[in-house]
């Protein structure tokens, strides 16, 4: 019998920014990541060629058995993430999707670990950091309120399925939708700035929430755990824009309104939209001022006091390295 080292990993959501740099750190690291995606072709072609691919998605029982059949963890990044979306998707994808991967897990692949990727969103943008024993429904927004029904999906398999929970805050690198549509407004649109972007960023290096996604596959005591993840530095959304700015030389417009004048705003330009039951995001909603406006830097000592890894990519070379994807293939 294979030891469970030479059992693969799986890695959902390979084709996108966060998933798709997992997929390939286990590539680069001599391992052959098994990867559950909806369209190979969107994949990267050494993954194509040097994966193990799965075509398939969350909603289909028999590729979901396939594809973690034999595997020693599960690592899934597959979610809707959109900040303007209809309810319905968001639950199919971060709700039913989570349920119907743990009930595939506890079918074709019992005693292997689950990491899920949720988010610091859950906690519905409180003024002061939040640690992970704080209330966590979600708030009045669709993405948060459903990774937090995620999570609870999970709660419901407690104690047949070994799974931790990773809540990310806002994840910076090349490739990043997150860069690629604030520095497309940088760059030459018009950039919202909350109270002076006093707010904490909540900075997470892409690279480093992958180090704390496979210490989190295989560490005994992350087991039924839920951690926020963030790097150990404290940038403000002033500074992250102003050095943004800079780096890509960004002829933009930044638009500094206190958080009511901002709120008041955004409500008066997403209340068409809803009436209208319109699925093109609008300019501006009440989520983005609280994502600009309110704390994204939550509290990391439980995962400083299990052993993670953190800030291995200290600041100044992961904005380096974002800039750098931005000028040379994010700026369209």
């Amino acid at each position: 019998m294979a030891d469970g080292t030479s059992r693969p990993l799986l890695v959902t959501g390979a084709t996108g920014f966060i998933g798709g740099h997992l997929a390939l750190r286990l590539l680069r690291d001599g391992q052959e990541p098994r990867l559950l995606v909806r369209d190979p072709h969107r994949l990267p072609a050494e993954l194509r060629e040097r994966a193990q691919v799965v075509r398939g998605d969350l909603t289909d029982a028999a590729s979901l058995g396939e594809a973690v059949r034999g595997v020693r963890a599960v690592l899934h990044c597959a979610a809707n993430v959109a900040t303007w979306g209809a309810w319905p998707d968001y639950v199919a994808a971060n709700v039913d999707g989570v349920r119907k991967l743990a009930q595939a897990m506890l079918r074709e692949a019992p005693g292997a670990r689950l990491v899920h990727l949720s988010s610091v969103d859950v906690y519905g943008f409180p003024r002061a950091p939040a640690n992970e024993t704080q209330a966590a429904d979600g708030g009045g927004f669709g993405y948060g309120r459903s990774k937090a029904l995620g999570e609870a999906a999970l709660r419901e398999h407690a104690r047949e399925l070994d799974a931790v929970v990773l809540r990310p805050c806002n994840v910076v690198g090349p490739r990043s939708p997150f860069v690629q549509r604030v520095g497309d407004e940088l760059r030459g649109g018009l950039m919202l700035k909350v109270d002076g972007g006093r707010a904490d960023f909540g900075y997470l290096d892409v690279d480093n929430l992958v180090d704390v996604m496979l210490w989190a596959a295989g560490a005994p005591q992350a087991a039924g755990r839920t951690f926020n993840v963030r790097d150990p530095v404290s940038v403000s959304w002033a500074a992250f824009l102003d050095e943004l700015r800079r780096g890509i030389g960004g002829r933009g417009l930044l638009l500094n309104l206190p958080f009511a004048l901002a709120d008041a705003a955004a409500a008066a330009l997403e209340a068409p939209h809803r009436l209208l039951h319109l699925r093109r995001e609008p300019l501006l909603h009440r989520l983005l001022v609280r994502i600009f406006g309110r704390t994204c830097g939550h509290d990391i000592a439980a995962l400083r006091a299990a052993g993670a890894p953190l800030g291995r990519v200290g600041h100044a070379e992961s904005m380096r390295r974002a800039i750098a994807w931005y000028r040379d293939a994010g700026a369209r």
